[in-house]
């Protein structure tokens, strides 16, 4: 067949991306047009769960393993090795998915992984960077402290944040496409992956909402997989609107005047590159979030011990400030560059490599 299997004569890129969330999947999508652009180069994308759904919304072509979001370390680590074992990449990228990493040792394979974070050096994951070759970090240095044995193979490439349709000066038409009223005082609540079984907000989202002047107030709540609960939360209120999976979420962030997080750094990331000020809140226990959140010029980070009038005033104050523009510009092929840059590095042959015969593409299905 000829997908997944690599054709020859190319660069063999197999990478895997972390399937828990879309914040894994999009800037991946990305990094792999980037390194479609270049001659001689083959990539073939891994992923499982809301990862896999997102590349199949986009209409990206992938390998999907089948799992859930929250999966089995042993059975991705099997599969990853099957797949290594199978498709014989050049090398094997993991975004965030720390299994491929001990999965490629076995097979003697270069490994490199791509993430934003260190953590305690003695978690499952920064045991496995032990595996990795090099290490392409999507923030700047300083942030997080680098295990003993990453240091000197760690490359600070800065964020990464995906190109939207929208900026902060078409507030305008962002609202007259969505149906708001070009004078509302909009907030927009973006809680990221996690839902509310898992981290609940609204509670004190809708509370703080309700200490907010009532006239021209719209509260649009992106609820995901939550939408139904939500809804039936808010049913009967005219100032609240709820939605599921936005396509174009930059369309949401720029027609807010402020945008509520549950603290996720990557939908941080990207309200900060379009200029909207947020407030983020501490509900998901997350340490990396929030180390990170602090950081942002235009967020005001909230407590876990937050009430709703305290993230009322919070939200009257973010919408106050005009934070600059960060983070926007050429993240994916600043990544893929240094990516082919590493692979010539590792010695990855320029050479072609012996590819499936026609028979033998067409033998499976």
């Amino acid at each position: 067949m000829a997908f997944p299997e690599f054709d020859g004569g190319a660069k063999r890129i197999l990478f895997f991306t972390r399937g828990r969330g879309r914040g894994h999947a999009i800037p991946d999508m990305e990094i792999a047009r980037e390194l479609g652009r270049e001659s001689g180069v083959e990539v073939r994308l891994v992923s499982y769960g809301t990862g896999a759904s997102t590349f199949a919304a986009h209409g990206v072509a992938h390998i999907g393993l089948g799992l859930p979001d929250r999966n089995s370390l042993n059975e991705t680590i099997v599969m990853a090795g099957k797949l290594i074992g199978w498709l014989d990449p050049d090398v094997v990228v993991a975004h965030e998915e720390f299994p491929a990493l001990p999965a490629a040792r076995i097979f003697d394979k270069p490994a490199v992984l791509i993430t934003d974070w260190f953590t305690d050096p003695s978690k499952y994951s920064m045991e496995t960077l032990r595996y990795a070759d090099r290490i392409l970090f999507l923030d700047e240095p300083g942030i997080y402290e680098e295990p003993e044995w990453v240091q000197g193979r760690v490359d600070y490439l800065g964020p990464l944040v995906r190109k939207f349709g929208y900026t902060r000066d078409e507030r305008g038409c962002a609202r007259e496409e969505l149906g708001i009223p070009h004078g509302a005082f909009v907030v927009a609540m973006l809680p990221g992956s996690w839902r509310e079984e898992q981290a609940p907000a609204a509670d004190l989202v809708l509370g703080a909402f309700d200490t907010l002047p009532e006239d021209g107030r719209r509260l649009v709540w992106m609820a995901g997989e939550d939408r139904d609960l939500i809804a039936g939360r808010t049913a009967g209120r005219a100032d609240v609107e709820v939605r599921g999976y936005e396509p174009e979420i930059g369309r949401i962030m720029v027609a807010a005047d402020v945008a509520v997080t549950k603290g996720t750094r990557k939908t941080l990331f990207e309200l900060s590159s379009l200029g909207v000020p947020s407030v983020s809140l501490d509900c998901t226990g997350n340490p990396i979030d929030r180390v990170r959140a602090r950081q942002f010029p235009g967020n005001e980070a909230m407590g876990a011990d937050v009430d709703a009038p305290a993230l009322g005033a919070a939200i009257g104050r973010a919408a106050l400030r005009t934070p600059p523009r960060q983070y926007a510009g050429d993240g994916g092929k600043r990544c893929a560059r240094r990516l082919l840059e590493v692979m010539e590095s590792l010695g990855v042959s320029e050479e072609p490599r012996a590819g499936c015969s026609d028979q033998d593409k067409s033998s499976g299905d």
